[in-house]
């Protein structure tokens, strides 16, 4: 038999067949190029989540990292990022899970904990979130910044000489920060130590003149009636 036929039957042959099976499997080198757009798409949830929450849109970015989640590709940064997302949309609870979840991916995460120490004392669940600050010191016993937290966390649960201790460390560091001083000066005044209150004032002034809450609470403190006023400490 012609060979040359032979050859052109098989090969009419295998293209009747694979038109025949492409609605089920699939011909050729197609699959494999479907199955990689498909994964490509899994892999963005990621990278689309991100972007929508940078734009404000925070509906739309917990829908996208919702299926990532569904479909396994979340990692930590997605569940932070989630997390941030249900906050400002109000969410807390959604919010302080979501935090949970990306220190369970990441232990040492160390954003994570912080947003979710000063989520818990803003809800006024002290003990946690004075716990998740401390996490982060251990983690970095020189971070400055949670130091900041750490004071600010134990003055607003009712903690003012826990407070105190922070902040008149951090002074050693920082002798010209007037905000430390004018924090100091508001704790010491609640505290009924109004000399040292006074001193911590009038620094506070001294390093920024234009600090008109420290200005006027040192005003109190010269005037009877003024004493029974309470200031606010401000946050770094």
């Amino acid at each position: 038999m012609n060979t040359k036929y032979l050859r052109n039957l098989s090969i009419v042959n295998l293209f009747l067949l694979c038109i025949a099976s492409y609605g089920l499997l699939g011909c050729g080198k197609e699959q494999p190029q479907m199955e990689k757009s498909i994964t490509f798409n899994k892999k963005g949830h990621k990278e689309i989540g991100l972007s929508l929450y940078e734009k404000g849109e925070n509906r739309e970015a917990i829908a996208v990292f919702k299926k990532a989640i569904a479909d396994n590709t979340a990692d930590a940064v997605v569940y932070y990022t989630l997390a941030s997302a249900y906050y400002d949309e109000d969410m807390v609870g959604e919010a302080i899970q979501a935090y949970k979840n990306a220190i369970e991916r990441e232990p040492h995460y160390r954003e994570a904990h912080i947003d979710l120490g000063l989520l818990y004392i803003d809800e006024g669940a002290c003990e946690e979130g004075i716990g998740e600050l401390k996490k982060v010191l251990e983690l970095n016993p020189n971070d400055e910044e949670v130091y900041y937290c750490l004071g600010d966390a134990y003055y607003e649960c009712n903690r003012a000489e826990d407070a105190v201790k922070i902040w008149e460390t951090l002074l050693k560091g920082n002798p010209t920060d007037s905000i430390l001083h004018y924090n100091l000066g508001v704790a010491y005044k609640n505290m009924g130590k109004l000399n040292q209150a006074k001193s911590e004032l009038e620094k506070a002034v001294a390093i920024d003149p234009k600090d008109d809450d420290a200005k006027e609470l040192l005003k109190q403190l010269t005037v009877k009636k003024g004493r029974k006023t309470t200031g606010s400490i401000k946050n770094k």
